[in-house]
């Protein structure tokens, strides 16, 4: 016998539950539509109906049925919760924040609201209630990965007090007064190094036995937001590059080691460029994409990318060697893999892109992202200096490293934290190509 709640069967339900599990989110919103036409006193439902929208990209839409979700029931903690998402991504901040905060006055261990509340007050650049509020989150949850990630990351733009209590905090403050300080004033040694990872992962180990390792590749300093999603958007919709992405121009370094990797970490975090560059050190995982060690600097101009490579060239002179390579490049990837020929900065000619991007920018923002915060440019200045997200994707260079049979890192450590999130990146990889 089927279960009814209402008149509706159980199993209608399972569907959409199913569907929206299979992320075919298309499907479940009409089905979900057309339950909600029948039946109007369901919380659930609605709450069910604003995720899918959600997922969509619906602000407004979900906006409204977590709303009809809360009328329903006014203590439905999880819809007030989701309310609050939906509003911080149309940039209504009020809003956003009285809904998180009237989700934990009903529940005040509810460690997904204070992890919402937290990522707002990051995006807004209120950092002090930013790390109350993730601290808040991994207190009644110790194993929140998103809350773990977002605070760690975090700590590359702000310095929070020690606090005993947290031992994620209380990491980052042991592994910033590390007594062994790496300079690209002097050549770098591998026992340097292997003296200074060393100490680095004694910590790991003492403060952070129930963390879930930190799930990326890349190391980034100073942080801007590049718009790199609204337009990859906008090129899948429209089959064409953006004039604003056409005129990215970066400073590109290929290397051959993971001990190339990490001295250009120390360069990037201790050299000033011109304009505050974004730049970023990472190791490639997308299948099809030649190179494994990288580094970008994002810069304005062809010109001021020379002046970049000027700056660059005697560091990596002394500190790499050999076998490395510095070039400019217009960004991004996957439009060269799109249009081959995009990337070299002689081949404006060959290229298709939209010369009237700038008259099209409303209604992408429109359709794509229903006139959202997503749009919006952003710029956070890096602390210098080593914090404990950096030391988690040097971990993760280092199993990559090891994965791929660079035996270079033997130069440096012998002790490496396992990280699934790399292992099964490299497998996947390996797979596709």
């Amino acid at each position: 016998m089927n279960l009814k709640i209402n008149n509706l069967d159980k199993s209608e339900i399972d569907k959409i539950v199913h569907l929206y599990k299979q992320k075919k989110f298309d499907d479940a919103l009409i089905l979900s539509n057309k339950l909600l036409k029948k039946e109007k006193n369901i919380p659930f439902l609605f709450n069910l109906n604003g995720l899918i929208n959600l997922s969509l990209e619906n602000w407004e839409n979900s906006v409204q049925v977590f709303q009809q979700a809360i009328d329903c029931d006014d203590k439905f903690v999880e819809a007030y919760n989701n309310l609050g998402i939906a509003y911080s991504h149309l940039g209504k901040e009020d809003k956003a924040i009285e809904n998180y905060n009237k989700a934990i006055e009903i529940k005040k261990d509810y460690s997904n609201a204070y992890n919402n509340l937290a990522t707002h007050y990051d995006d807004l650049g209120k950092y002090d209630q930013a790390v109350k509020n993730y601290v808040n989150a991994l207190k009644f949850n110790s194993d929140h990965l998103q809350a773990q990630n977002n605070l760690i990351h975090l700590m590359n733009f702000f310095n929070p007090l020690n606090d005993e209590n947290n031992s994620i905090i209380r990491a980052n403050h042991d592994i910033k007064n590390i007594d062994i300080k790496i300079s690209i004033l002097n050549k770098i040694s591998p026992r340097e190094l292997n003296d200074y990872l060393i100490k680095c992962n004694q910590i790991l180990k003492k403060n952070l036995k129930n963390l879930s390792f930190f799930d990326t590749q890349i190391h980034r300093r100073n942080g801007f937001n590049l718009n790199c999603d609204r337009h990859h958007k906008a090129f899948n919709k429209f089959k064409i590059i953006p004039k604003y992405c056409f005129g990215c121009i970066k400073v590109q370094i290929n290397l051959t080691t993971v001990v190339q990797l990490l001295k250009l970490y120390f360069i990037f975090d201790q050299i000033n460029f011109p304009n505050d560059n974004i730049r970023k050190s990472f190791i490639e995982l997308r299948p099809g994409i030649p190179g494994t060690y990288k580094g970008l600097v994002y810069c304005e101009s062809v010109e001021e990318a020379q002046k970049i490579i000027d700056i660059l060239e005697p560091y990596m002179t002394k500190l790499i060697e050999k076998n490395f390579n510095l070039s400019i490049k217009r960004g991004c990837t996957e439009f060269d893999l799109a249009f081959p020929g995009y990337k070299d900065i002689n081949n404006l000619y060959k290229v298709n892109y939209d010369k009237e991007w700038k008259n099209k920018e409303e209604l992408i923002d429109e359709e794509i992202f229903n006139g959202s915060k997503k749009g919006k440019k952003f710029f956070s200045r890096s602390l210098s200096g080593v914090c404990l997200g950096d030391i988690l994707i040097i971990n993760n260079w280092l199993n990559y490293a090891k994965l791929i049979n660079d035996q270079t890192y033997k130069d440096i450590t012998s002790e490496i934290f396992f990280s699934e999130y790399i292992f099964q990146a490299v497998k996947r990889r390996n797979t596709q190509n």
